[in-house]
Parts: structure tokens; sequence; C-alpha cells
């Protein structure tokens, strides 16, 4: 009896864990998700008219600034999540992250004051970009050491079905608001609801963290005062190989997803006059699919090597941007580009059900936490937070989609060869 109890117990705090990581998980892309496909109203309520033709760049700019302050924001929290202990400031960076939203959708525009509510909207979303930066690699930290003896793969997968669902409900709610309401109602105030109620879901997360435990593994290393006394420093001279290939491993996921769920199909709307509430219905497609498919490949590690799934996911993808690069495969038809975006989604899932346990592997308790955010993070630079500005900018002179998919295929191949070393340094059983 007392047995059972105790079980009920365990799988009650698992199931409580799983929920507070994976709410950080679906904000942080809901959020970004509602900045990008709301991209064309805020730039008519942030920029004043005589920039039109442009403001659109400007809200593209937006995003990537706020992305090149996440490693700041995740070496930061990094370091203190290593010195002083996961639970803190995995309950913090939470809250840090809903308060820019909440004021982002409360704000006055450009109508009112003028370049001040630009300025406010840029640095609103560099203080989120900081904030993010420790959000998600706490979240894989705190996950892979929690369950560490357990199927950890499928514990942290949980982090990539929220971030994908998260896409889904973003782009399907920008969809309905804007379908179902008119143009007069989004500029007013529908622009402001996903915004809203965003940070007040993380609401719920930050409730539920503040009851939670250390992990066990750091607090193995608090006992034998093990710290780093600087995190970073100890990365960087210590660890720089499996810094490279943690990045290497985490931007084909960041490039892909970034491109083929959010910026690809909403710049086919600018540039190939596609409707919204087509490529928002793509978006969902595609990341449903990618959710629901990363559990499988994280649960079927229990069964086959992580990396030869790792690597049998990168050769399909490979092929298949080779396809689309050489004309082979035509995305222009809506048809097609929902089966093309489905199918890269399903096989994309088998490294990004895997990566953050992945990334979590590669560093020891000591500088996990900063490990994973300076891979995480500059990966996403490159990966999500300047694609909007160079596949625009593609799409704009050339109007064609294949090099977009040209330089998918050269990641997905220097991915594929970075992942012999990522064997070499995880050591799993074949």
């Amino acid at each position: 009896m007392q047995a059972s109890k105790t079980l009920i117990n365990d799988t009650s705090g698992n199931l409580k864990l799983i929920i507070a990581t994976t709410i950080g998980s679906i904000f942080e892309i809901f959020d970004f998700i509602a900045f990008v496909f709301l991209s064309p109203i805020l730039a008519e309520l942030f920029f004043p008219k005589e920039l039109a033709s442009k403001a659109i760049w400007f809200t593209y700019l937006t995003i990537a600034i706020s992305y090149l302050l996440r490693p700041i924001g995740g070496i930061i929290l990094g370091h203190l999540g290593d010195k002083y202990g996961r639970k803190t400031v995995f309950s913090i960076s939470i809250l840090l992250m809903s308060i820019p939203s909440l004021l982002i959708g409360i704000m006055p525009t450009y109508a009112s004051i003028g370049y001040f509510a630009t300025g406010i909207l840029i640095f609103m979303r560099i203080l989120q970009g900081f904030s993010v930066g420790g959000e998600v690699p706490g979240s894989i930290t705190y996950i892979a050491e929690k369950f560490k003896h357990a199927n950890y793969f499928f514990a942290c997968a949980w982090l990539t079905f929220g971030a994908n669902f998260a896409v889904s409900i973003g782009s399907q709610s920008i969809r309905l608001l804007t379908e179902y309401t008119s143009h007069e109602f989004m500029l007013s105030i529908g622009w402001r609801i996903p915004f809203i109620f965003g940070s007040l879901l993380t609401i719920i997360g930050f409730y539920i963290r503040k009851s939670i435990s250390e992990s066990e593994a750091y607090q193995q290393i608090q006992r034998q005062k093990q710290q780093t006394k600087i995190p970073l420093l100890e990365l960087l001279h210590s660890y720089r190989y499996p810094v490279i290939s943690g990045i290497l491993l985490a931007i084909i996921v960041s490039l892909t997803t970034s491109i083929f769920h959010v910026f690809l199909p909403n710049l086919f709307v600018t540039y190939f006059h596609f409707e919204l509430s087509q490529t928002a219905g793509i978006s969902s497609a595609g990341a449903i699919t990618m959710a629901l498919a990363s559990l499988l490949f994280a649960y079927l590690t229990k069964y086959i090597n992580p990396i030869k799934i790792l690597q049998g996911s990168l050769i399909i993808l490979a092929l298949i941007f080779a396809g689309i690069s050489f004309n082979l495969i035509s995305l222009a038809t809506i048809n097609n580009l929902y089966l093309w975006v489905i199918i890269i989604s399903f096989f994309l899932a088998g490294i990004n059900g895997l990566f953050f346990a992945l990334l979590a592997d590669l560093f020891p308790t000591q500088v996990r936490y900063s490990g994973v955010a300076v891979c995480y993070n500059i990966a996403y630079i490159f990966g999500a937070g300047i694609t909007p500005l160079w596949t625009s900018s593609i799409l704009e002179i050339t109007h064609s989609y294949h090099y977009i998919s040209l330089v998918c295929l050269l990641i997905a191949s220097i991915s594929l060869i970075n992942s012999f070393n990522i064997k070499k340094l995880t050591h799993y059983p074949n």
C-alpha cells in the first residue's frame, strides 16, 4: 500500500515538473510566433507612415536584436544556475519573461507617443531576449538532471512538444483573429490579446515552480562543494570542443523550424501572395507533426542509439533539401507546401526530439546550465534571430525559395558531420 502511494506521489511529482518546464517553453514560442505573425500590424502601429515600405524590415530587425541579447542572459542566468542552484534561477526566469510581454500588450502605439512607442517596443523585446536566454537552458538542465535515471530523452522531449504545440496554437490563434475580426479591430485591441494571454500563462508556471525541489545532481555537488567559481571561464577553458559541437547540433533545429514553421509560410504571404489563413495552417500542421513525432523518436531511444536516430534524420533531411534546391521538389502550390512542411517536420523531429537531452549530456553538472545556455542561444541567433532578415532579402531579390533551401542543405550536411563528434563526446551504448 505504501509502495503504491509512493508511486502515485512520484508520478504526480514528475507530471508537475514536466508541466512547470513545458509552460516556459510554450510561452517562449507562443510570444515569438505572435510577434512574427503580427509583424505587418506591429509595423503599421509602431513605425511612422513614411517608413511604411521598410517597417516590416525594422520589425524583423527588432526580433534579431532580441536574439542578440539571449547569449548575455544565458551567460548571466547560467552562471547563477551553476553557482547557486537551478531552482531559484529556474523560477525567476519565467517571471522575467512575462513582464515585457504584458507591457507590450498594454503599451500605447506610435500614434499616441511617437518614437517613444518604437523605443519601448524594442526595449521590451531586448529584456525578453535576456530572460529567454536563461529560461530554456534552465528547463533543459533541470529536466535532464531530474530524470537522469529514467528516460530523460522522453522527458526533455516534452519541452519540444510544448514549443511546437505553441507554434500550432499561436499560428491558429492569429489565423482566427485575422480571419474572424476586422482589420480595424486588429489595429485597435486585437493585436494585444496574444501578448496579454501569454504573459498570464506564465503566472501558472511560476506558481508551480515555487514548490519544486533542487535537482539531485546539483545537490550532490553542493554537498561535495564542487561548484565552479566562474562557470563560464571553466566552460571556455575545458569544454570548448563540446560547445562547438553543441552549437552545430542546435543550429539545424533552430534554422529549419524557424524557416519552415514560421518565416517561409509568412513570407509567402508577402512575396507569393498566399493568404495568411492558409500559411498559418501550414505552420500549425508542421508544428503538430513535429510535436508528436518528437515524443515518438525520444521514446525510441530506449531501444535505438540516439546518435543513429540523429544521423538517419539528418541524411533524409539533406536529401529533401537537395530536392527542393535543385527544383526536384516544388513548394510553389499551397498543397505542395503543406505536404513537404509536414514531411520535413516529421524527420526534423528525429533531431528536435533528442537535441535537448544531447546538449545536456555534453557537459558535467558543474557547468551544464552555462554550457547548454551558450550552445542554445548562439545557435538561435544564427538559426532564428537573423533568419527573417536574410530569408526576406533573398525572396525580395530573387523571388525564389531555392537559395533558402540550399542554405538548409549546407547546414544539414555540416550537422551530419558534427554528429560523429557528438558520438565521441557522449558514448551512448550501441
